[in-house]
């Protein structure tokens, strides 16, 4: 008795007295006196009645009602006295009149609500002067309100103080006409594709509503636009053009019959109207397409030499449409055309007659179905095209003005042909400068006899000819030596190649008016030329990886070898051909040609490194400590050092590097030691003098075959695994001792989802991990895949294999530590050891990646140990902790 008047006095006393000792009789009392009591309340004594009386009195205590108590009563009662609590209600009890209530009361709980539930709230009932009291506390909730005319209203009272408000606008009022109207008496309405659909019979508009811009945060030079885009449908011809403005520039309507329509009524200046209609109606003029037909001169000797590439042949694409690998930065996709011959593509769809608008509309069709071609366009690409794009000028302005609105024209890569020197007719130093004029204007980068240089993997600069010839040997090294790409580029000419040059074939005005003799001799000299340029560059950058791109093949302007670090690329002789060997790399088999109706891009992968150090002698060199992080920034290598003392050593042998620093480790060391440089790590040597980096060079050789050898074993057992998960549709991406199994997602770029392959023993242990500090275990990979949604196709194609093909499933032998947890299909874990070990291989594995040792063994000198490990298919004896530094120290 004299606990219950304790409580009658204060409630909250409730906390001192043990759950085991509550009855219910105690815990009413102290509800009755303080419901936010019930938060101590024994779950023995709690029940649904003694949470509604504790709500009533006080909404605040709804905060600590067991979920499974909550009634929808409780919940209108706590939100009506504590709008804020709409938070803590369980989604199936958030209906629209509790939602609504707790609004009036407090706009901002709109917050507490879903975005799927918000678009249900409001509608042709709900109070006006609600609507601008939730927009006014958040613009961006506009796009929840209703579709009426005052919400319109509202939008453009908005759109007159700040016309950025317009994205936020609900999709129905985006596309209502009042709308529409008032952007386009404001001049915020682009155009951008104007057609009729003949499936739905309607005319349809695409519109861009340019809402405003910005500044980059990442680069305050760069304007960003903001805009959104709608689409307006018509089905009467005259509300079409009238909301046009008569403008049916580029509009497509050759599927639209104009039945009882009178054209000569309407501008259709540049509409895309089907010839015979024109015709019918009296307004086709043919001489543009007969102009073109009698300037084509086709060029018989190629046309006949032809490999064409097959009508069904179906280009290949880089990266799956879910856009796996869209953002890897390991490596750049190059992708490649060449003689596109747009001439001969007019004349070949249209044989008999075509207008200039149907022309333009077929070009750009054309430089969007290549694009097409690839699905899925990876992160930071670069289009090569090797010339012969067009011989009419005017076409290729088309082209590539449509081509720029679906890549980036920064990277993309041209040289001419010799059919671009047929037009403009003027003299080839005339024709080239036009072309450079032009592609200039568009941000695309021209090549001839150029060199483009990618510094930094961001900064372009493009070196002349003249440049290229004046500039040293040593200065063109410098200059490139950041350079993760490196182009030279022309037209090449034919001057060697004495059957197929410029004495039967065309290379434009400069060329024509001379004799065949003398044309072939002129060839020569522009073959001699280029040459020149590529000897001066092939002497000063041997051993960096340089795209040679031109037209003409390489045997027709240098008969020498070719260089096996660089890749040729070139087009011309129609001859679809491609090389990938120790001793040359070659592609020229995406030239397109006369008669192939198929338009697409094949591409290659580079990999996005360079090399500073290139170009050092084999030796032991003293370097700085901007030379390091500068070399392992280059190699793709992410790591901070920021260590200011000590002398630090490279040690180049056959293009293996190893990095070694001589300081004092700490101030309680007793000297100066040579220690291993991993990255931003430091790892103990047992040769630690500085005599001792002679000892270091003369084993670097025989040290890295070991590691290669020792590895090669090792890896491809995880390549089993890592092959599998991509069949399954995972990532099967290799760091260290893991495999990763889910493909990341484009905003963390990681997967949680892993295969631990022991060095040890070769099992494997499935594993979910958010950090390396504890894991969940699982008892195999099946186990894993079902219990994630990131992996739930995975586990859909697992299943499916497991049925239909059990012998495709590998064999894997799991980590024995679940035998230990009977029944348990997964198991909490804790401790660092696997990333330990994991540490340690991916250290060695620097070694066949990257060329650089991180890591030392002095055992893996000892060809016995090495082989006794191969034959055991076991690595255990290398995984030694001692050999690292804990990072904390350094």
């Amino acid at each position: 008795m004299d606990i219950i008047k304790e409580l009658k006095r204060d409630g909250m006393l409730l906390k001192k007295i043990p759950k085991k000792e509550q009855t219910i009789e105690l815990c009413k009392a102290a509800i009755r006196q303080n419901p936010l009591a019930l938060q101590f309340v024994s779950r023995k004594c709690l029940d649904s009645k003694m949470c509604l009386a504790a709500v009533k009195k006080n909404g605040q205590a709804f905060r600590y009602v067991p979920g499974q108590l909550v009634t929808k009563r409780m919940c209108e009662l706590a939100v009506e006295a504590v709008p804020e609590l709409l938070n803590n209600v369980p989604e199936n009890f958030k209906t629209s009149m509790i939602c609504i209530n707790a609004i009036k009361k407090d706009v901002n709980t709109l917050s507490f609500v879903s975005q799927e539930k918000r678009y249900e709230l409001f509608d042709d009932n709900t109070e006006i002067d609600l609507i601008e009291k939730i927009v006014a506390h958040n613009l961006k909730w506009l796009v929840y309100m209703p579709n009426r005319p005052d919400v319109k209203a509202l939008c453009i009272n908005y759109m007159e103080e700040d016309f950025s408000i317009a994205q936020y606008m609900p999709e129905q009022v985006k596309i209502s006409e009042d709308i529409l109207s008032y952007q386009k008496s404001k001049g915020k309405l682009q155009f951008t594709h104007k057609y009729y659909d003949s499936e739905e019979k309607k005319f349809n508009v695409k519109i861009k509503v340019v809402c405003g811009h910005h500044k980059s945060i990442f680069d305050d030079k760069k304007i960003i636009e903001e805009s959104y885009c709608v689409q307006e449908k018509f089905e009467d011809f005259d509300k079409f053009y009238a909301f046009l403005d008569g403008n049916l520039f580029d509009a497509e309507l050759r599927s639209f019959d104009f039945r009882g329509i009178d054209l000569r009524n309407y501008n259709i200046e540049g509409a895309i109207i089907n010839s015979e209609i024109l015709q019918s109606q009296g307004l086709y003029d043919g001489t543009y397409f007969a102009t073109i037909k009698k300037t084509l001169g086709t060029d018989e000797i190629m046309g006949n030499n032809e490999i064409m590439i097959p009508d069904e042949f179906c280009y290949p694409k880089p990266i799956d449409d879910d856009e796996h690998e869209r953002f890897d930065i390991n490596h750049i996709p190059f992708f490649y055309i060449s003689d596109i011959h747009l001439t001969h593509r007019v004349c070949n769809k249209f044989e008999d007659k075509a207008t200039k608008e149907e022309i333009r509309s077929y070009i750009k069709f054309l430089a969007r179905s290549m694009v097409r071609s690839i699905g899925t366009r990876p992160f930071n690409s670069y289009l090569l095209i090797a010339g012969d794009t067009s011989s009419i000028f005017e076409f290729t302005v088309i082209f590539y003005n449509e081509l720029i609105q679906w890549w980036n024209p920064n990277q993309i890569v041209v040289v001419s042909g010799n059919h671009e020197l047929w037009d403009p007719y003027v003299e080839m130093e005339d024709n080239v400068e036009i072309y450079r004029k032009f592609f200039a204007k568009l941000g695309i980068v021209f090549l001839q006899n150029d060199l483009m240089c990618v510094e930094d993997r961001k900064k372009c600069e493009i070196l002349s000819e003249a440049e290229i010839l004046k500039t040293s040997k040593e200065e063109l090294r410098n200059k490139v030596q950041c350079s993760s790409v490196i182009i030279l580029g022309g037209i090449g000419f034919s001057g060697l190649n004495k059957k197929f040059n410029a004495s039967n074939i065309r290379y434009g005005k400069s060329f024509d008016e001379l004799s065949r003799e003398a044309a072939w001799k002129k060839d020569i000299q522009e073959a001699n030329c280029f040459n020149t340029i590529y000897t001066k560059v092939l002497e000063c950058l041997g051993k960096n990886r340089v795209i040679v791109l031109t037209h003409v093949k390489k045997g027709d302007w240098n008969t020498e070898i070719h260089n096996p670090h660089w890749i040729y690329l070139n087009g011309h002789n129609h001859q679809n051909f491609y090389e990938i060997s120790d001793r040359r790399t070659i592609y020229a088999d995406n030239q397109i040609g006369y008669r192939a109706k198929n338009i697409g891009l094949k591409y290659f992968y580079c990999d996005n490194d360079y090399d500073i150090f290139a170009y050092y002698q084999d030796g032991v060199h003293e370097i700085t400590k901007e030379q390091y992080i500068d070399f392992n920034r280059g190699k793709l290598v992410s790591m901070s050092f920021k260590r200011e003392d000590g002398t630090i050593y490279m040690l180049k042998r056959d293009s293996m590097y190893l990095f070694l620093i001589y300081c004092q480790y700490s101030k309680r060391s007793r000297g100066k030691s040579l220690y291993l440089m991993n990255g931003g790590k430091l790892g103990r040597l047992r040769r630690n003098r500085l005599e001792d980096l002679s000892y270091y060079y003369d084993n670097l050789e025989k040290y890295a075959e070991n590691v290669n050898q020792l590895l090669y074993r090792y890896v491809g057992g995880q390549q089993k695994l890592s092959e599998f998960i991509k069949h399954l549709g995972g990532s099967g991406k290799i760091h260290g001792c893991i495999v990763d199994v889910e493909r990341p997602n484009e905003l963390e770029g990681f997967s949680y989802c892993h295969l631990f392959v022991n060095p040890i023993d070769g099992k494997v242990t499935p594993y979910f991990a958010y950090d390396v500090k504890s894991r969940i275990v699982y008892k195999d990979l099946k186990t894993l895949l079902q219990a994630h949604d990131s992996c739930k196709l995975m586990a859909n194609n697992y299943l499916r294999i497991e049925k239909e093909a059990a012998n495709n499933l590998p064999i894997v032998q799991y980590s024995g530590q679940m035998e230990e947890w009977e029944n348990e299909d997964a198991m909490y874990d804790e401790g660092s050891y696997l990333y330990k070990i994991s540490r340690i291989i991916k250290s060695l594995q620097y070694c066949t990646e990257k060329n650089i040792v991180r890591l030392w063994n002095e055992e893996l000198l000892n060809y016995d140990f090495v082989n006794r490990i191969k034959q055991s298919n076991q690595i255990d004896e290398i995984v030694d902790d001692r050999l690292m530094i804990d990072e904390k120290s350094v």
